[in-house]
């Protein structure tokens, strides 16, 4: 057992043996003791044969005119071969698994699921005196319960309840406010008014006595539901009139728009990505679905001045390329369409763009200049405070 261990550990070359009279070359192996493991017949006067590396110096003593070439290494020193021809990329491979534990053991982004800015600034500023901020190692399971524990102590009125998700090298904090039991102001007494030039068409009223119909047009400032409920030309009761009033509006809008059109558009897909700059290329990590086209914003996380090598952070946005070359009629359609998603995109979802005319086009060489006639329906509500109902404010704040 002892010998076919040492006979695998052995260091063994493998060497190539040209000249006349190979058998007589072998013979004088034979006679120094040099001890043969393979041979191989190339030709009649080239051989390949396996030997022991201790007995190489001795070949290349009796080689006279025989030609010797090393053609292969085994055991220990094809493997310490294998390490030194490798060594760049060996160890470009465990820097990137060092780098790759620790930029998986940092956390890149904080983010507070609220729509409270107030509580955000407050959380994050504590949080980062706490310990936890970008670019630090995550915390385990009890410091993040300890954290947690400390900031429903600091927001016992505020705070209902708190959690901390560690997710990726991303932690997401999310909370529940507290719910008080303030007594509201009154809802003032007002009226419901129009907020420009209209034709009412849809209205969805809660309170108050509706003084204007569908369909008809009102302009700016006219009352269409009123806070005093009458009867008979008396006024019983005095409301708060509340509701929502759609009105059809009118936009005349100017667009020009080319022929020949290309455009790199952002589609509104994002994604952030690790990744590795070695030697000009970028290796991107865990990237399975990448971007066609993209725009990049970068952050550097790690870098080392001595190798050509640096972590950073990505973020990726998907973008498509746009090249037309329109005709008349294409060029039309386009420059509409264009117009009427810039209307909508100041528009809510339940306002929409009814209809459109062309009013007129101009043709130039390189492009088509459109008067366009928007008809759109939108909420037109606005409210007016009751004169009476001010009146009375203004005498209890004298008392």
């Amino acid at each position: 057992m002892k010998n076919n261990v040492l006979y695998l550990i052995k260091s063994k070359l493998n060497i190539k043996v040209k000249g006349h009279n190979i058998e007589r070359f072998i013979k004088r192996l034979k006679n120094n003791n040099i001890e043969i493991l393979d041979i191989k017949y190339i030709s009649n006067d080239e051989i390949n044969i396996k030997i022991y590396k201790y007995d190489y110096d001795k070949i290349i003593k009796i080689k006279t005119i025989y030609e010797i070439e090393i053609i292969d290494y085994y055991g220990i020193i094809r493997t310490k071969n294998n390490l030194l021809n490798n060594r760049y990329i060996i160890m470009f491979i465990l820097i990137s698994l060092v780098s790759l534990y620790l930029v998986t053991s940092l956390i890149f982004e904080i983010d507070v699921v609220t729509n409270d800015s107030k509580m955000e600034k407050n959380l994050l500023e504590e949080l980062e005196q706490l310990g936890i901020k970008k670019y630090k190692f995550k915390k385990n399971y009890i410091r993040l319960q300890e954290i947690k524990n400390k900031l429903l102590n600091n927001h016992k009125d505020e705070l209902e309840w708190l959690e901390i998700d560690s997710i990726g090298t991303k932690y997401i904090i999310r909370y529940e406010s507290r719910i008080k039991n303030d007594i509201k102001d009154k809802t003032p007494l007002r009226n419901i008014i129009a907020k420009k030039d209209c034709v009412i068409r849809d209205m969805n009223i809660s309170s108050g006595q509706i003084i204007k119909e569908v369909d008809s047009y009102v302009k700016k400032g006219d009352v269409i539901v009123s806070g005093y409920i009458t009867l008979n030309e008396n006024i019983k009761d005095t409301v708060s009139s509340i509701g929502t009033i759609y009105g059809e509006t009118w936009y005349k809008v100017t667009i020009t728009y080319p022929y020949k059109y290309k455009e790199v558009k952002e589609t509104g897909n994002s994604k952030e990505v690790l990744v590795i700059k070695f030697l000009g290329k970028d290796i991107e990590l865990f990237n399975f679905n990448k971007y066609n086209s993209k725009n990049i914003k970068e952050k550097t996380i790690l870098k080392n001045n001595l190798l050509p090598i640096k972590f950073v952070k990505q973020k990726q946005l998907e973008t498509i390329i746009i090249d037309e070359n329109n005709t008349d009629e294409e060029l039309i359609n386009k420059a509409v369409n264009l117009a009427k998603n810039k209307m909508e995109e100041n528009l809510d979802e339940s306002e929409y763009v009814k209809d459109y005319k062309i009013l007129n086009k101009t043709k130039h060489s390189d492009s088509i200049t459109l008067n366009i006639f928007f008809n759109v329906v939108e909420d037109v509500t606005e409210y007016q405070e009751i004169e009476e109902y001010k009146e009375e404010l203004e005498e209890d704040k004298e008392n």
